[in-house]
């Protein structure tokens, strides 16, 4: 389940985000956590339905009134990686804004565009189609 960062969640956040090599720094994980309390990056957490914990969260921004979506992370405790979760989190998040395009940075980009092939999606700014409606994987 997505749920909407709060401040109470800092520790468990500051946690999820120190499993993405970026944030190993405290420095730079402060100047996240800035980002995110100030609202110029949105967070939302994955609570796993089973355990009742927070496993993971996504970080993202919201462009053009919400009508863009570019996931800039997405963390999820090693426990739990290869059960499809984070392919989850990315369906719950476009769940949340169905009317938004999803994008990512270069970084993400063969996982989204594995998770669109997944979610059996035509999306444009992730997949390629040729000009019989196909779509290609040219992360392979």
């Amino acid at each position: 389940m997505l749920l909407p960062y709060k401040a109470k969640d800092d520790k468990i956040a500051m946690g999820l985000l120190s499993y993405i090599e970026r944030f190993h720094e405290m420095d730079d994980l402060r100047d996240e956590m800035a980002l995110i309390k100030s609202g110029q990056r949105h967070l939302s957490l994955w609570r796993d339905e089973t355990t009742g914990n927070v496993i993971g969260l996504i970080g993202y921004d919201l462009k053009d009134d919400d009508r863009i979506i570019i996931v800039r992370y997405l963390a999820l405790n090693p426990s739990f990686r290869g059960e499809g979760v984070s392919y989850d989190i990315v369906s719950a998040l476009t769940e949340e804004y169905p009317d938004a395009t999803l994008s990512g940075t270069l970084e993400l980009s063969d996982f989204l565009n594995k998770w669109a092939l997944h979610e059996q999606r035509t999306m444009p700014n992730i997949l390629d189609s040729d000009s019989n409606g196909e779509t290609h994987d040219d992360s392979e």
